[in-house]
């Protein structure tokens, strides 16, 4: 059986599938985004930057540049990353060239919230607390005027609303809000139920193990970052174990992790990550 690039990009197909070329720009983006998850992140880089040309629809262009933003964030480059997401927004925030049909409408939507999920993500990393806040805030109304919850495609409808959960969570870790980094990481398990995307399960893993480990609970801490670690091995998803090493290092979980985090690293760095 065929396996497609938005299987392996927002599926269950992530693991040891060669990664397809893609026939079309939309494909290209589905391939960008498989290649991140990969931590092949030179790689996305080409394929993102084909997209990031005048000529290509302003929403999958929208798309390409939050996701490279999301690489350079995963590799600590907050103050680069928030250029791609502001330009990623002025180009979800444009007034399209025509009446759009309900699914381009749907996307647009989608390419707004990455956008303005994405900068508050960029803000917190760089200190800027109350700005993470507000363009959370704005996501909330947006997603609220779209409604939650409803029948529509995942990709475009419910990862939109979880992506938002994992930052508030980690807003209220950076701020010393134990409880609410629960709620929100409680929130974003709660709607993995009906996630297609391992990858996106993973993650939202690793954030309630972050958020147990703020709340003390490293017992808790580790169990889960120890199972996102196996987890994301199982899937090929080197980022995310990567993610894991660094936590389980950081609650004192074992002396291994520190060397296995800098072997991962290093493995990220060869592979494009610009680590700072």
């Amino acid at each position: 059986m065929q396996v497609t690039l938005p299987a392996i990009a927002f599926g269950g197909s992530a693991r040891a599938h060669a990664i397809p070329a893609a026939p079309d720009p939309w494909a290209t983006w589905f391939r960008a985004v498989a290649l991140g998850g990969a931590g092949r992140y030179a790689a996305a880089a080409a394929e993102l930057g084909r997209l990031d040309v005048t000529g290509v629809d302003d929403v999958l262009r929208s798309f390409a540049l939050s996701t490279r933003a999301a690489h350079r964030r995963q590799a600590g480059r907050h103050h680069h990353a928030v250029a791609d997401d502001a330009r990623a927004l002025y180009l979800a925030a444009g007034k399209p060239r025509a009446d759009p049909t309900p699914d381009v409408a749907e996307r647009r939507t989608a390419a707004l919230c990455d956008a303005l999920t994405g900068l508050a993500a960029d803000n917190l990393g760089r200190g800027m607390f109350g700005a993470s806040g507000r363009l959370l805030d704005r996501v909330d109304q947006i997603l609220e005027t779209r409604g939650r919850g409803t029948d529509r495609d995942w990709l475009w409808g419910g990862r939109t609303e979880l992506r938002s959960h994992w930052v508030r969570a980690e807003l209220a870790m950076f701020t010393g809000d134990p409880a609410g980094a629960g709620r929100h990481a409680r929130e974003a398990e709660a709607m993995t139920a009906a996630c297609p995307s391992i990858r996106h399960v993973i993650k939202t893993d690793l954030i309630a193990a972050a958020a147990a480990a703020t709340a003390g609970d490293v017992r808790q801490a580790g169990e889960r970052a120890s199972r996102v670690t196996d987890q994301a091995i199982e899937f090929g998803q080197l980022p995310l174990e990567w993610a894991a090493a660094k936590l389980l290092d950081g609650i004192g979980a074992g002396e291994q992790w520190s060397g296995r985090a800098q072997q991962l690293g290093a493995r990220l760095k060869v592979q494009g990550a610009a680590m700072d």
